[in-house]
């Protein structure tokens, strides 16, 4: 039997252990069997702290390692709890999107073009739970946007891709980026007002 990831949280590394001892006597009376080798533990950093201290952990009579970074459903996790790295991620999935659209379907009409960056490059996978960045990688990533516009249409760098010869207007990274964070919070509040907890 396989099962998909688990999470979980704890405030102190005593409870967490304790839930983990709870997790391996549920999976021994259940015949499930935890991978140690992919089972890591990530301890968040608070601001006011100046180090962490790496817990020592077991899962079922194995020691679980501890990482300052993982990737968890997609979205790179740090012990600071920045996203510049979950950025770089997008970051590198703008420029891989972009030169894949020029590639494959350069002899696609503008407005096809435009319809398939539309919907490859536009939705950023977990971007509306980014708030604790560098501006310097936000910046980056916009000329990475501006870039994936650009290249189907095999512009040169700098030149406006609100050119009416190409009758589209692309919506700039920041509304992107404020689009899905208020689409994300309505949803949110939605949530709660049906009685589901967040």
């Amino acid at each position: 039997m396989f099962a998909d990831d688990i999470c979980v949280f704890c405030p102190s590394v005593r409870w967490l252990q304790r839930i983990l001892d709870l997790c391996q006597a549920y999976a021994e009376s259940h015949g499930i069997v935890f991978s140690c080798n992919k089972t890591v533990c990530m301890t968040f950093k608070a601001k006011s702290a100046k180090s962490t201290v790496t817990p020592l952990l077991t899962l079922g009579g194995q020691n679980v390692k501890s990482v300052n970074q993982y990737k968890y459903l997609g979205i790179v996790l740090d012990t600071e709890l920045s996203d510049d790295k979950d950025i770089q991620r997008q970051l590198r999935y703008q420029y891989c999107a972009a030169n894949k659209l020029r590639a494959s379907f350069f002899r696609c009409s503008n407005a096809g073009k435009n319809v398939l960056f539309r919907s490859v490059s536009t939705p950023m996978c977990a971007s509306q739970l980014w708030c604790n960045f560098r501006k310097s990688c936000m910046q980056r990533l916009r000329v990475a946007y501006n870039f994936g516009c650009r290249a189907p249409h095999n512009l040169p760098w700098g030149a406006s891709v609100s050119s009416t010869r190409f009758n589209v207007t692309f919506l700039p990274l920041r509304l992107c980026y404020e689009n899905t964070r208020t689409c994300f919070s309505k949803d949110a509040e939605n949530l709660t007002t049906y009685g589901c907890v967040l």
